[in-house]
């Protein structure tokens, strides 16, 4: 007797789509600017993420530095400018 498995198949591709869309980056629109696209998006997200930005250098060995960013601020900074994310 042969049995079914379309359960089986259906339940792999529900699993396979979930992965699929949790993996889709955020969309953004500008609530004072609807002309805007990813092109101002991106600029204004390095701005803002520049503003929100230091440097910080540890010394041991070596010395060594990197930059931090206060994403909060950041994600405020994108809001103040009007980004907002998107349902799609």
């Amino acid at each position: 007797m042969r049995r079914c498995r379309l359960p089986r198949a259906l339940a792999r591709l529900s699993i396979l789509l979930g992965v699929l869309c949790a993996c889709t980056p955020a969309r953004y629109q500008n609530a004072a600017h609807p002309g805007f696209g990813d092109t101002e998006y991106k600029n204004d997200l390095a701005q803002c993420r520049r503003e929100n930005s230091t440097v910080e250098t540890t010394q041991g060995y070596d010395m060594q530095s990197h930059v931090v960013v206060d994403e909060a601020k950041a994600t405020a900074c994108m809001s103040a400018r009007g980004w907002q994310k998107t349902g799609a």
